[in-house]
């Protein structure tokens, strides 16, 4: 597989800017795609690359972020086959007619409540019942079959009130939805990728195609990486994985820890961190703070003594009263490296 990794000492997206124009003849700059996390970070990245030019004019390769393939879909063919995603607010409207509809008896805000504060309180939960529905098929998960085999124990009868509330997402929203010709959102873009995995499974593209930037394990972007990391020009390129970790405790991590969300995306790629390749070597800050944040099945690496022991008077405490206190003091860190010449 094709796989690189930036250390987070390093500016990423001025280094993917030089590095794409290194490896590239003037003339095939703008043949090939690069797919990064966000839309902002899609901007950034033209930004570094009149940076890396020298601010002369260049024709960019095509820049997208992996959440608005919708709008610019790669797969166009796929998509065109695809219903078009309900807009947010007429689905939180949709959801909230469906929860006022419903009686309280079955967990709903009534009819009778929606000149009151039931309104309030159903656009609330129509805005849980989105995100509920939006992580099921971020994480592809079949969501009626899942209710279906869960059981409420001792509080069976409280259980079924809650099930007789959630048949909105699991039967009368599907059912809305069909009958509207739309799909939600994260539904579409998951279809979105996996046509677009399939597509560059089935025949490369003729330019090159980079995907950086991305942290999180969902089932669908895992396949798209890893259809791009088996490209002969395709490579995915990883911000800030830590090579050094012993392998027992990268095994061990924690799902709050930082590099959790690389392991579990390069376990869905079916790859190793052997397989990464790093375009630059990690400053001794960075081996001190990958040191800092080991977990707790390396206390015996973290207590040795290494070659970035010595560093560990450049580290400083900041013990806030509050937030605002907190806020204050990093805004002020902040504008102290900004004065510092040629500093961003």
């Amino acid at each position: 597989m094709n796989l690189a990794t930036i250390p987070p000492d390093a500016p990423f997206l001025d280094l993917l800017a030089a590095r794409w124009l290194a490896e590239t003849p003037a003339e095939a700059v703008p043949r090939g795609i690069i797919l990064l996390p966000t839309r902002r970070a899609a901007r950034a990245l033209a930004e570094a690359f009149l940076r890396a030019g020298g601010g002369r004019p260049m024709l960019l390769p095509r820049i997208t972020a992996i959440g608005a393939l919708d709008e610019a879909p790669l797969a166009l063919a796929g998509a065109l086959e695809l219903a078009p995603a309900i807009a947010p607010l007429p689905r939180l409207a949709a959801l909230a007619r469906l929860i006022l509809a419903l009686p309280p008896s079955q967990g709903g805000a009534g009819p009778e409540a929606a000149g009151g504060g039931g309104a309030a309180r159903a656009w609330k939960l129509a805005e849980a019942l989105a995100g509920l529905m939006d992580e099921a098929e971020q994480q592809e998960l079949d969501l009626p079959a899942a209710l279906r085999g869960a059981t409420g124990g001792e509080h069976a009868a409280h259980w079924q009130i809650t099930l007789d509330f959630l048949a909105i997402v699991t039967r009368a929203w599907p059912a809305h939805l069909a009958e509207q010709g739309l799909l939600n959102p994260v539904a579409r873009r998951v279809r979105l990728l996996h046509a677009q995995a399939a597509a560059w499974e089935e025949e490369a593209p003729e330019g090159r195609v980079w995907v950086a930037g991305l942290t999180g394990a969902i089932p669908a972007v895992a396949r798209l990486l890893r259809a791009v990391a088996r490209l002969e020009r395709g490579l995915v390129v990883l911000p800030g994985l830590d090579r050094a970790m012993d392998e027992a405790a990268w095994l061990k991590l924690e799902a709050s820890h930082p590099q959790a969300g690389l392991r579990a995306l390069l376990a869905g790629m079916g790859a190793a961190r052997a397989e990464v390749a790093e375009w630059r070597a990690p400053g001794p800050r960075v081996a001190l703070l990958g040191r800092a944040l080991l977990p707790a099945a390396a206390l015996k690496t973290w207590r040795d003594a290494g070659p970035d022991a010595a560093r560990i008077d450049e580290l400083r405490h900041l013990a806030p009263g509050d937030p605002q206190h907190e806020a204050v003091a990093i805004a002020l860190i902040l504008r102290d490296a900004l004065e510092r010449p040629g500093a961003r």
